[in-house]
């Protein structure tokens, strides 16, 4: 091992703290910093004997072999500017991630505007389900593993792969980095609006990934989807797999129940059934990808979909925080209106007779942008009431014209709080959705409804 000590700039990120964990399984000795220290990352970093300064300070940087910097730093960050003075080491995360790991595995990589982190989930649950002990880097916590990251033994890692760019000096998606034996497109959409201006700059990142993969790796992706078409139009030089929802299709999903609980699986001459506690259309393609994905290292269909009879999901989406006779209270990640509009739908196909309550803060660069404005409200047509989080008072002035009967803002979480316990129904569903903490408000919320229990 040529490089002995690690330091992590912005280490509490969800790619950066797994990286922090897979090189201290390694066998790097580990330290790392971040201006924000919160859990669960920062007690699971800690309970691994990974030490961590709050703040980018200059005296506080150890000596280290090599330092790995986060994409949230940028030029004029003070420990930046004092490393590129002294001319150290000084890799991005995925660059790092690429020659010390990647590089000698099959690689599962896992992109698209939505779903990543639930694919990637399912991807390695599938694989640990059946006794492979494969390597994975998930942006999120997976409910049937203990950790975000593993090294692994087996010669498979599947990595979330998103197009977010690189570091300060490589604007680059981060994705470029990984060169997929198997590359699942699970959608493409515009997002990141604070570094892509429209989507043929993100098409752009996508192509650039495509024309890394070799002739023979493999391309799965949804056969609906137009702007996949549009990429791969541009030129592909590895295997294509599709799938739909059509019957037509080689590969396809069938609902065999209204909220999808239920479907039927087809690849090839395999029919088989997927029943599990995950709801929505939008989890049903993710498990055609998953299965498809896990295809392509011999993985019989049928196994596949046993495994997946057992998947627990991913925290933060559609998680349930509580449940009682008189309420249901969960929180999930959605930070765009196409991943808003498939959880509510999925959520009313499945709780037909309760009110949904949803409480959505617009927290993303590309909703606090005004770029999706105009589909939010059809992007909650499932709920029954809408609470909105935005600091852009003409974005909220908008929302109440188009649906001022269901329309309600937050102005703080106090008064939430406050006001849907005065409007509280019996059998009532409330979902929070944000792809921040939103100040607390799942938390607060679940506090308050135990009290009034």
């Amino acid at each position: 091992m040529i490089n002995k000590k690690i330091h992590i700039l912005g280490i509490c990120g969800t790619f950066m703290g797994g990286l922090a964990l897979l090189a201290r399984e390694s066998g790097y000795e580990v330290s790392g910093c971040d201006e924000n220290i919160y859990p669960p990352m920062s007690d699971h970093l800690r309970e691994q004997g990974i030490q961590i300064k709050l703040g980018y300070a200059v005296e506080d940087l150890p000596e280290a072999d090599v330092y790995l910097i986060g994409n949230a730093l940028s030029r004029g960050n003070e420990a930046v500017e004092y490393l590129l003075s002294k001319r150290v080491n000084m890799l991005s995360g995925p660059e790092w991630l690429y020659s010390s790991i990647l590089k000698n595995k099959k690689v599962i990589a896992v992109s698209g505007t939505h779903g990543k982190t639930s694919t990637t989930a399912m991807i390695a649950w599938i694989f640990e389900y059946l006794g492979k002990n494969v390597g994975y880097l998930i942006a999120g916590k997976p409910n049937n593993f203990e950790a975000s990251s593993r090294l692994g033994s087996d010669e498979i890692f599947v990595i979330e792969a998103d197009e977010y760019d690189t570091a300060f000096f490589d604007k680059r998606a981060k994705f470029i980095h990984y060169h997929p034996d198997v590359l699942v497109l699970n959608n493409i959409e515009f997002d990141h609006a604070d570094i892509y201006s429209d989507l043929s700059q993100i098409l752009k990142q996508f192509h650039h990934l495509v024309r890394t993969m070799k002739e023979e790796a493999s391309i799965i992706f949804p056969e609906t989807d137009v702007n996949i078409k549009t990429l791969l139009e541009l030129g592909c030089w590895s295997r294509k797999i599709g799938f739909s929802g059509n019957k037509d299709s080689t590969n396809y999903y069938k609902a065999l129940t209204e909220d999808f609980s239920s479907s039927q699986i087809v690849s090839g001459e395999t029919v088989s059934t997927l029943n599990w506690s995950m709801l929505g259309e939008h989890n049903a393609m993710n498990a055609m990808s998953a299965i498809l994905a896990c295809k392509n290292f011999g993985t019989k269909v049928e196994d596949a979909l046993k495994a997946l009879e057992s998947f627990l999901g991913v925290a933060r989406r559609q998680e349930l925080i509580l449940e009682t006779d008189e309420v249901i209270l969960m929180d999930d990640f959605a930070h765009h209106p196409t991943a808003i509009k498939t959880t509510l739908k999925g959520l009313r196909n499945k709780y037909k007779s309760s009110r949904i309550i949803a409480l959505i803060e617009m927290r993303s660069n590309t909703m606090k942008s005004g770029f999706h404005d105009d589909v939010l409200h059809s992007a909650t047509e499932d709920a029954d009431v809408v609470y909105w989080k935005s600091n852009n008072s003409d974005q909220l002035d908008l929302l109440k014209v188009n649906a001022p009967a269901k329309t309600k803002i937050i102005s703080s979480i106090e008064e939430t709080v406050e006001d849907v316990m005065g409007s509280l129904q019996p059998n009532d569903l409330l979902i929070t959705m944000s792809n921040g903490s939103f100040d607390g408000l799942p938390a607060s919320l679940f506090k308050a409804l135990k009290g009034n229990d």
